[in-house]
């Protein structure tokens, strides 16, 4: 009774509050919930005896789960708009089958069960947040705005859960993210039923968008340098652990990244600079910083080294999506940025998450780094080719 008295009461608070701060707090929630995954996750595989490869796996399937399954989300979405019941879904589900991971760890059949619960929590987590986006872009409701909410609940949430899993243990980043879906849950269910289009024609339209050159070498550097950023976040805890031989500052590691990245975005949103230049500068700045990670073995020097690295992934974001945007057509505009996510940064992720779990398991942890640097330093001399066109041009309009 007092579970029903505490939910209804929460009900109310965000029925007065308003649809937007409803959102607000839905993506506050799925970040907070999902980051102990994102930045605990190896840790505590670490913990457990699994090897980088094993983790790299668990990883790769993580995003290619979703990767796969989304469409099929997207085409029920379409067909009957039920996109409050599929996100409901996918957080009841992939909340229940999370608990499984904790569960293996005690049993004969560990990394098995491991791959199962993977593949049913990324099946299930993969529709809620692209269906959350287009609810709330249907809705003329200040996108930016909302998922800085988000990005602030990754930030903190990492230092919450790095202060509780001393006290817990790491098995806590599992039951955390079962309780976020939880609440998320409640919140989801007072939404109201827009439809949300999320699966545009992929078929016809991207054979028109492919079909620009400029697009094609956009989505090749959107899948080594978003790659070189899932090998750099999914091995940080055990990198820091390495360093430090605890898991202490690795929160501190990844709130200071975090604001980095809210603070650029805000202040690149309030300028207007050239998209291709900004995405060299986040090529050139990630590969300094995962250089200095690579080398350093002053555990400050890698804390401090976040602003750095937080400041690489949001120029190349913000120039990323923006350049997608410019290259589509109007009408192919959210195909432009479904490629780019899946194919592009969707397929980096990946396939990183299985070599750098090898790179680990042969060369260790802290030499990842390099190999990452150096993937950074390739995409980054691909994306010159932006400048020849525009010198070009330039030299063009002289002549």
């Amino acid at each position: 009774m007092t579970d029903r008295r505490l939910l209804s009461v929460v009900q109310k608070l965000l029925d007065s509050a308003g649809t937007e701060y409803r959102y607000h707090v839905i993506y506050f929630s799925y970040y907070f919930a999902l980051n102990g995954m994102v930045t605990f996750r190896n840790a505590y595989f670490d913990e457990i005896g699994l090897t980088g490869s094993q983790m790299g796996l668990i990883g790769a399937l993580l995003v290619a789960g979703g990767l796969v399954a989304q469409p099929a989300w997207g085409v029920l979405a379409d067909k009957t708009g039920a996109t409050r019941g599929i996100m409901l879904t996918g957080a009841i589900v992939s909340g229940i089958s999370i608990l499984l991971f904790p569960l293996a760890a005690h049993t004969p059949w560990e990394f098995s069960l491991m791959i199962v619960a993977t593949l049913f929590v990324s099946s299930f987590r993969a529709p809620i947040l692209p269906i959350a986006n287009s609810m709330v872009l249907s809705k003329g409701l200040s996108y930016g705005q909302i998922r800085a909410a988000g990005s602030l609940a990754f930030g903190l949430g990492s230092l919450f859960i790095g202060w509780v899993a001393t006290f817990f243990g790491l098995s806590v980043i599992f039951y955390l993210y079962a309780a976020g879906m939880a609440f998320l849950a409640v919140l989801v269910k007072g939404l109201e039923k827009p439809r949300a289009d999320i699966s545009p024609d992929l078929k016809r339209d991207a054979i028109r968008l492919l079909g620009n050159q400029r697009f094609i070498l956009l989505l090749f550097i959107a899948v080594v340098i978003p790659g070189a950023f899932a090998g750099a976040d999914a091995f940080l805890s055990v990198y820091l652990r390495e360093l430090t031989g605890g898991d202490s500052i690795t929160g501190v590691a990844w709130l200071v990244k975090t604001f980095t990245e809210a603070v650029v975005f805000v202040w690149l949103s309030r300028h207007s600079f050239d998209n291709r230049t900004l995405l060299t500068v986040g090529g050139v700045v990630t590969m300094a910083a995962y250089l200095v990670l690579g080398l350093t073995q002053a555990a400050p020097i890698a804390v401090g080294v976040m602003i750095v690295s937080g400041s690489g992934v949001a120029f190349f974001i913000y120039a990323a999506v923006n350049m997608a945007h410019k290259y589509a057509p109007v009408a192919l505009a959210a195909t432009a940025q479904t490629l780019l996510s899946s194919i592009g940064m969707g397929v980096g992720r990946a396939s990183s998450q299985l070599g750098s779990g090898w790179l680990v398991d042969t060369v260790g942890v802290q030499s990842l780094y390099l190999f990452l640097a150096a993937a950074a330093a390739i995409a980054t001399v691909v994306s010159l080719r932006f400048h020849v066109t525009r010198l070009r041009s330039a030299i063009g309009r002289r002549t």
